[in-house]
C-alpha cells in the first residue's frame, strides 16, 4: 500500500480548504476593482476583509476536522484521548 493512500479524507479536506484560503486573497485580478461599494467602501478593500473572516473559518473547520481524526487514529491505537490530562497511574 503506497503511503498516500493512508492519508484520510480529512486531511485532503482541510488542506484544499487550507489551499483556498491562501490562495483566492492572493488572486488580485478578481478583485483589483472600485465597484460595488459598501457602505462607501471599495469593493477592493471589503472583499479584502471579508476574507479574513472566511479564512478564519476555514481555518476553525480544518482544526476541527484534523483534531477529530487524531482523535478517532488515538483511539483505535489505544493511545487514549490527547486532552486528558495525564495521571500518575499512566505513567
Amino acid at each position: 500500500m503506497s503511503r498516500l493512500s493512508a492519508v484520510r479524507p480529512a486531511y485532503w479536506i482541510s488542506g484544499v480548504l487550507l489551499a483556498i484560503a491562501v490562495v483566492v486573497p492572493l488572486l488580485v485580478s478578481t478583485y483589483a476593482k472600485d465597484e460595488p461599494r459598501l457602505w462607501g467602501f471599495p469593493f477592493f478593500y471589503w472583499y479584502q476583509f471579508l476574507w479574513v473572516f472566511l479564512s478564519a473559518i476555514l481555518v476553525s473547520i480544518c482544526y476541527w476536522l484534523v483534531i477529530t481524526e487524531e482523535r478517532k487514529r488515538r483511539a483505535a491505537q489505544g493511545l487514549g484521548d490527547p486532552d486528558r490530562p495525564e495521571t500518575e497511574a499512566d505513567r
